[in-house]
């Protein structure tokens, strides 16, 4: 066990090892540079969040929302915003510092397997790409204690005709004709023929945006 003191001008380090204590004084460029490449990850885990890390170069969060009816904005071609209670599929969230990705799965369980789908959901990056498009919208840094919110900006904005096509199998033009079309029919379950999906899981999307490492496929 050991402890770091925080004192006027210098910072002291105490270390307690069988019954010894032994104090040993740091500048703050030892300390800095003991903490500079220091990470934290959760590793996988089998809650809503899924796993979480804190890094020099940005947290990172990655999060669900099960399957189910829920309300969200759509904006019509002539601007009137309407809003749609419909179902829609298990929505997976990535973030990294500033950056959130949102993708889709059919699955109720999410887990490092999970393949991934396209979000049937105008404001989101191409194909699997994925990164959603927040507006002039302030975002937060991503950490479980900001997730509520993130996921709330994401339901509490509207969706409009940006990146609406290539979401789904039926409407490839526009998604958001699909989206009416569920509201309309009052459908207790997204229907999973629709989602565009792939091999990449989620594990491999972790591995590419926060770990840097080249096995993400689009």
């Amino acid at each position: 066990m050991a402890a770091l003191y925080f004192l006027p001008g210098q910072y002291l380090f105490k270390l307690f090892d069988d019954g010894k204590e032994t104090t040993k004084a740091l500048s703050s460029e030892q300390v800095a540079l003991a903490f500079r490449d220091f990470h934290t990850d959760t590793g996988w885990l089998d809650r809503r969040v899924i796993r979480y890390r804190e890094a020099p170069e940005g947290n990172a969060i990655l999060s669900y929302e099960p399957a189910g009816v829920r309300s969200i904005f759509v904006e019509r071609d002539n601007g009137e915003v309407q809003r749609l209670t419909l179902a829609l599929p298990t929505l997976i969230l990535l973030g990294k510092g500033k950056d959130y990705f949102l993708w889709a799965t059919s699955s109720r369980r999410v887990t490092a397997k999970t393949k991934l789908a396209i979000a049937p959901l105008p404001n989101t990056g191409s194909g699997l790409q994925g990164k959603i498009c927040f507006g002039k919208n302030e975002v937060l840094e991503a950490r479980p204690d900001t997730l509520a919110a993130v996921w709330n900006l994401i339901f509490n904005t509207p969706f409009n005709r940006d990146q609406a096509n290539n979401k789904c199998h039926s409407e490839s033009a526009d998604v958001r004709k699909l989206l009416f079309r569920i509201a309309k029919d009052k459908s207790k379950t997204f229907p999973a023929t629709q989602l565009l999906t792939s091999s990449t899981t989620v594990g491999d999307a972790w591995a590419t945006i926060v770990e840097n490492k080249p096995y993400y496929r689009y």
